[in-house]
């Protein structure tokens, strides 16, 4: 048969056949086959978390991270901080939003809700409470010109200090003598033959007999003589008495040092039978020193040397000048006050500067008396507040008017406060025209559980008690 002679679709079913066999041998040796593209997944799972993690106050100088517990969110601000508009930074669960936002101002003087919505809708709610601790100041008793009237004992001059222990009161009165008063109630105490504790035992010529005055750990009253320079000829002599009824004793004498003031004010911690510190500024009156002296007690023994604490800065503390330690630790810093100084300041046990009330604060007209003539320091702590009690008394012209008990706030630094941070109580009443010849005075301070007593008194103007707490 010839092939040209063979039908047309014979040709034609031949060629399809061909084509078939050939897919079907490409098919045989492509081993690759497309990948399936997976479905969504029709219920994907969202977060649930709706949790607060971070609460920070971020504006405030330090800034105060708040307390989470639970759902319930604490902060206590620094005192005086004005808490209707803060805007506190907020960090929350990862996908999760909150309300009020982050950043936004808020009124916190009541408890603020806030709203953390998760990822899922899941929402849960915390209450934010911010608290600042309200100083709250109120007589325990008054014997003062504020108040009408002063102890029949107190003269135009020379009542210059004050101490407390227990239930007694010890104010300088005279030159030579200690008055002691009832803690709770400002009464006279009469004690001992005169009545009153004498300082001229050990009297020796020049200045005053006695002037600062303290108590001891164990109860025991410690008062010095004021001493001028002189090379020693009239020595800077330190008396004890056991109680109210004891003798007058001589604990130690230092020949006062050329160019020297001590005892216009002095500090006493520990026992002064057994370990204790005494620390004296040196200087007043216009003479020149910058120095604190330190006196060691060890086993009842006083060491003749004393230690020379030099403050950095100023080359003169000034007049009526008082130091103070914050606690009774060896190397505790001290509260420092006198004209020289122009301030209220803390300093370490190195003289170094630590810090000191902030100068702005001299424009405030109820507060320039810190800065003109602060008299006696008493550093103290009530309710975790660290405090300084002062008495102060425009004396620039020898004839203050008026005078103040002063109580600072320094608990969250001294660059930190403000007028809020002090507060003042009055010695006399508005107008005040009594001059006062010698505006001196002194304050000491007992501190019971979460409570302090405040002690004061300012020559002419009075002794007063107030109880200190914060709320």
């Amino acid at each position: 048969m010839r092939m040209n002679h063979l039908p047309k679709r014979f040709f034609t079913m031949l060629m399809i056949a061909f084509m078939g066999i050939g897919v079907m041998s490409c098919s045989d040796d492509d081993d690759t086959s497309p990948t399936p593209t997976p479905d969504p997944d029709p219920d994907p799972v969202e977060s649930s978390e709706a949790n607060i993690t971070s609460f920070v106050f971020a504006e405030l100088d330090p800034s105060v991270t708040a307390t989470i517990d639970g759902t319930n969110i604490m902060a206590e601000l620094p005192t005086g901080t004005d808490v209707t508009a803060l805007s506190p930074t907020i960090e929350v669960s990862d996908e999760a939003t909150v309300a009020p936002a982050s950043g936004e101002a808020q009124d916190f003087s009541e408890p603020v809700t806030y709203t953390v919505t998760a990822e899922d809708g899941t929402t849960q709610e915390y209450t934010v409470t911010v608290s600042v601790p309200a100083l709250r100041v109120e007589a325990v008793w008054q014997r003062s010109l504020n108040e009408g009237g002063l102890p029949d004992w107190f003269t135009a001059n020379n009542d210059r200090d004050i101490a407390v222990f227990g239930e007694y009161v010890y104010v300088h009165n005279n030159n030579d003598k200690i008055r002691v008063l009832n803690s709770s109630t400002g009464a006279d105490i009469s004690v001992g033959e005169l009545g009153y504790l004498s300082g001229t035992q050990n009297f020796q010529s020049g200045n005053l007999f006695l002037l600062g005055t303290a108590t001891d750990s164990e109860g025991r009253i410690v008062a010095s003589n004021l001493r001028q320079g002189d090379a020693g000829m009239n020595p800077w002599n330190v008396y004890v008495w056991e109680n109210n009824d004891a003798d007058q004793e001589l604990l130690f004498s230092f020949p006062t040092p050329e160019g020297y003031r001590l005892g216009e004010n002095l500090s006493v911690v520990g026992d002064v039978r057994g370990d204790a510190i005494v620390y004296v500024p040196g200087s007043g009156f216009g003479v020149e020193s910058n120095e604190v002296l330190k006196f060691t007690i060890t086993g009842g023994e006083v060491n003749p040397e004393p230690e020379m604490i030099a403050l950095s800065g100023i080359s003169n503390m000034g007049n009526a000048p008082d130091v103070a330690p914050v606690s009774s630790a060896n190397d505790a810093n001290l509260i420092v006050a006198g004209t020289g100084i122009a301030n209220i300041a803390e300093y370490d046990q190195s003289g170094n500067l630590v810090g000191q009330l902030p100068a702005e604060l001299a424009d405030d007209e109820e507060l320039a008396m810190l800065f003109l003539f602060a008299l006696d320091v008493a550093p103290f702590e009530v309710n975790g507040r660290k405090m300084v009690a002062t008495t102060a008394t425009d004396f620039t012209s020898n004839a203050a008017d008026s005078g103040y008990l002063y109580l600072i706030d320094y608990t969250d630094g001294w660059d930190n406060i403000t007028a809020n941070n002090i507060t003042r109580m009055p010695f006399t009443p508005d107008g005040n025209i009594d001059a006062n010849f010698n505006g001196t005075g002194g304050v000491d301070v007992l501190v019971n559980g979460n409570e302090a007593t405040v002690y004061a008194m300012i020559t002419n103007f009075g002794v007063s008690a107030f109880s200190v707490t914060f709320e």
